[in-house]
């Protein structure tokens, strides 16, 4: 039987490379969305005679979207959109849907959906996989936080932690979004110039595996070979390692329906150099500053630290704060919410969401 697929996010980079993966490997896809780049979805309907299709800004067709998932049962579905907001659908979807594939790689939507999306998944006997390199890297290990000592996430570097020389208080956007390893959207951009990315990972880490946030760290693998290192308390050591292409991830859903698939990776030569691991020590970048406060956070306040950020990068953006001011403002109003608050559902959380999203952004 042929699986039903959904990806939403299909016009980004990870829709675009996983559809043109299932063109080659004569995989159907069932149901594409976009946000708001209607110009490519119509393009990709026709390419690959996808029937359904939604563009999610629109009001009407997000209307008609959320009827879909409560008609149609689906097998595989892929969020690879950005923002928090799809957890609204994903909310729909395990109304409707059992024994499916949650292919998730959207990390905005699995911090503000918490521990109360990942239980959720669980109990409503779908399987979840993660598709964040780092995360992937950890799916098929069995982590328990009473046997875990110490988990690391690596980091490449971005733009700027190996070019020494560069003034932060001079960067330009250009430099900002120049990954010496990756296209990828604006926001994920600044996000790994400046290592913010880290920190999200750091929460979506905890949250997927129900690991205390004081045993997760992060390293710098300038090859990004090896994605997580986890140390047990029995002082075993494991490396997780493949090459950073995000194909072994997105492929990874489809096995279950296509054994046989054959994924072509050129594998890259052990040596010392690909399995170098430095700790992060540079004081040029803010989040040295903040680091451990920041491991320290609520729930609630890792929900707020992450709109926070997207506002920031908004006034990043339309030059109302500087680049190096970025990690700043978030602070400064991260301080102002102290009070404690309990999520008994994912409209709890969407709840609390509105409300910091109207006070901020104005």
């Amino acid at each position: 039987m042929k699986p039903k697929i959904l990806v939403l996010g299909s016009t980004g980079k990870l829709g675009v490379k996983l559809l043109n993966f299932c063109k080659k490997k004569n995989i159907n896809i069932f149901c594409i969305t976009c946000f708001k780049n209607s110009k490519l979805l119509n393009i990709q309907s026709k390419k690959y005679n996808i029937k359904n299709f939604f563009k999610l800004n629109d009001v009407s067709q997000s209307n008609k979207f959320k009827l879909f998932l409560e008609k149609n049962k689906i097998d595989i579905i892929y969020f690879l959109d950005y923002g928090y907001k799809s957890i609204i659908y994903a909310n729909i979807f395990l109304k409707h849907n059992k024994k499916s594939i949650i292919a998730i790689a959207n990390k905005e939507m699995i911090i503000a959906g918490g521990e109360t999306l990942i239980d959720k998944i669980l109990k409503s006997n779908n399987k979840f996989i993660p598709l964040d390199s780092e995360h992937f890297s950890l799916s098929n290990i069995d982590l328990i936080n009473d046997n875990i000592k110490k988990i690391y996430i690596t980091a490449s570097g971005g733009p700027f932690y190996f070019k020494k020389n560069i003034d932060f208080e001079k960067v330009s956007l250009s430099n900002v979004l120049a990954h010496p390893k990756w296209k990828m959207g604006i926001n994920n951009s600044i996000d790994s110039s400046n290592f913010i990315n880290k920190i999200l990972e750091i929460y979506e880490l905890s949250i997927i595996y129900k690991i205390n946030l004081s045993k997760i760290d992060f390293l710098i693998s300038q090859h990004a070979y090896v994605h997580s290192v986890v140390i047990r308390k029995d002082n075993v050591v494991s490396l997780n390692c493949f090459n950073n292409d995000m194909l072994i991830a997105l492929v990874n859903p489809l096995v279950k329906f296509y054994p046989f698939i054959n994924l072509k990776i050129k594998q890259l030569f052990l040596d010392d150099n690909i399995l170098k691991l430095e700790k992060f020590n540079d004081k040029r970048f803010k989040i040295n500053k903040y680091l451990k406060s920041l491991k320290r956070l609520s729930p609630h306040n890792q929900i707020i630290f992450m709109i926070l950020n997207n506002i920031a990068q908004k006034k990043y953006l339309s030059r109302e704060i500087k680049y190096n001011e970025i990690l700043d403002f978030i602070m400064t109003n991260l301080k102002k919410n102290t009070k404690t608050v309990l999520f008994k559902s994912i409209n709890d959380r969407l709840e609390f969401i509105n409300s910091i999203e109207k006070k901020y952004d104005s």
